[in-house]
């Protein structure tokens, strides 16, 4: 006979346990997925707050080629498509962000470029214009940062702080 005697029952409580572990971990997903399903793409604050385009000479030198670069918003939302324009000859400034689509418009009327009248036309309405550097348009501020541009999406969800200067006299004397 051996000196370890065997036991019964350890397969079905590991088993158990198991299954009991994998439940948990599948509710806590559950309850994660539904508590972030309300929340739009700008409340999550996941990753940069920023569109980096890319450096800022080749684009300009590519919009000047082939003209304005179209961006498709690749969040779940898919409702920022953005158009990128550059317009005059020094790639650290002329840079111009603003929504692809018309106000309104679903994501299937995109701008579309008329490089001979300099100005976009609305692919769904072709009533609709829009000038060179989007003016009018839900725009988006761009900056060039290190030779690199850098869209910032989400400049109107952000909040903005502002700043109260009180005057304290300590002196108990009013000043003049």
């Amino acid at each position: 006979m051996s000196p370890v005697a065997r036991s019964s029952g350890h397969a079905g409580r590991a088993l158990a346990v198991g299954t009991a572990a994998v439940a948990l971990v599948m509710g806590g997903l559950f309850v994660v997925s539904v508590v972030l399903a309300d929340r739009t793409s700008t409340e999550l604050r996941i990753g940069d707050q920023t569109f980096q385009g890319g450096k800022a000479e080749r684009l300009a030198a590519e919009i000047a080629d082939r003209g304005p670069i179209l961006y498709g918003d690749v969040s779940g939302e898919r409702s920022r498509d953005l158009i990128l324009q550059h317009i005059g000859d020094d790639p650290d400034t002329g840079w111009y962000a603003f929504r692809a689509q018309p106000p309104d418009k679903p994501r299937s009327c995109p701008w579309q470029w008329q490089e001979e009248q300099r100005r976009f036309r609305a692919e769904c309405d072709h009533s609709l214009t829009a000038p060179a550097d989007g003016k009018g348009l839900e725009r988006y501020p761009v900056r060039v940062i290190d030779g690199r541009i850098d869209v910032d999406i989400n400049a109107d969800d952000r909040p903005t702080t502002t700043s109260t200067t009180t005057t304290v006299i300590e002196s108990g004397e009013t000043p003049e």
